[in-house]
């Protein structure tokens, strides 16, 4: 009786501690608050040749001619998009940030608009960021700023970086 009163405490505890583990590596409301790396969940959308376009090239630790940044917000925003669909979108965008709106106006490959959506990738100028919560609005990115030392991801999650600059939509991949 003893045993078996043991054993089923062990069994709670152990599901307990194993809730606990999964609950710690799920983000909070599937917000990415943290720059990706290889072994993160979902890396593969960023660290894979097959699903993302911009790796290598545009992806941390790649030195551009001009000295651009590690962690290219093209390299970024295409990972999440895929990673929040949970698999690789069917159709790449492969020019700078800058191009993004247009080409998919003009291709017709997902829909779009003027409102924020979580997963929608914002386009401005010359960047793209991915919506993470609508209201407040909270945008992940990466590429935003130059790393001093040049080996981090210059990543960040909050308040959009072009605040004072209107963006020219948004895209909704599905």
């Amino acid at each position: 009786m003893k045993q078996r009163a043991a054993a089923g405490i062990l069994l709670i505890l152990a599901i307990f501690i194993f809730c606990g583990q999964i609950a710690a590596r799920t983000p909070e409301n599937g917000i990415r608050r943290q720059a990706p790396d290889k072994a993160s969940r979902g890396g593969r959308f960023y660290y894979d040749e097959e699903m993302n376009p911009f790796y290598p090239k545009l992806a941390p630790y790649w030195k551009v001619k001009d000295g651009y940044i590690n962690g290219n917000c093209t390299w970024y925003a295409w990972g999440r998009a895929c990673e929040i669909a949970g698999k690789k979108l069917p159709h790449a965008f492969t020019g700078d940030a800058g191009t993004w709106w247009e080409t998919n106006q003009r291709e017709g490959w997902y829909p779009y608009g003027q409102e924020p959506k979580r997963g929608a990738v914002v386009c401005y100028r010359t960047h793209v960021a991915v919506v993470e919560q609508v209201s407040p609005l909270i945008v992940s990115e990466s590429g935003w700023n130059v790393a001093k030392d040049r080996k981090n991801i210059v990543f960040h999650c909050g308040s959009p970086w072009r605040e004072s600059e209107t963006p020219k939509g948004y895209i909704y991949p599905e």
